[in-house]
């Protein structure tokens, strides 16, 4: 799999050829097929990968509860954005981002539980917050979605080496987020 994302994200015009990511793995055909049974297993392996280790980490946020709702869902955004500006980490997005990667057969799907799982923790945020009044508007299970929207198109327009654009996005995204839901925006 490192070989594919090394292999992906070097500057190529043609599409990236099992054989050249089976050299820089240093592994055969045969090794391959014992793990995947195509290319398109390997990109959906990448995927699933590259959505686990979101999940995981926006879980943990939902599941440790500190602080308000609102600082949770700050915390939320947070994580997101953090994955933005950690090189290798936004190196594996816009490989799994990448067209080879889309063209994937069952690529759709996946991404579409990969977003699933991740607007699963913000969804319990935003229950916790209706629940006790903090965000009084919020339409949990649907806002989520909007928000978790927002934040992949903030973050493919945000140049990631600028820091202080990162920064301001996440603060106008939290801000919307929570105007969204009824909250007053934090201080």
């Amino acid at each position: 799999m490192e070989a594919a994302y090394r292999c992906l994200s070097d500057s190529h015009r043609e599409p990236v050829t099992m054989s050249t990511i089976l050299h820089t793995a240093g592994v055969s055909s045969r090794a391959f097929y014992r793990h995947f049974r195509s290319k398109d297993d390997l990109f959906l392996a990448l995927l699933q990968e590259g959505a686990d280790e979101i999940a995981a980490r926006v879980d943990r946020v939902a599941a440790a509860e500190i602080g308000s709702p609102a600082d949770q869902l700050a915390t939320w955004i947070g994580e997101i954005f953090d994955l933005m500006v950690d090189p290798r980490r936004r190196m594996q997005m816009a490989v799994i981002d990448s067209e080879e990667v889309r063209s994937a057969a069952g690529y759709r799907d996946m991404r579409e539980r990969s977003h699933a799982s991740r607007e699963r923790s913000l969804a319990d945020i935003l229950r916790r917050g209706r629940a006790t009044g903090a965000f009084p508007l919020a339409d949990p299970d649907h806002d989520a979605v909007a928000i978790s929207a927002l934040v992949s198109r903030i973050l493919s327009s945000v140049a990631p080496e600028d820091m202080q654009a990162v920064k301001q996005a996440e603060s106008r995204l939290l801000d919307f987020a929570l105007r969204a839901v009824g909250a007053v925006a934090r201080e």
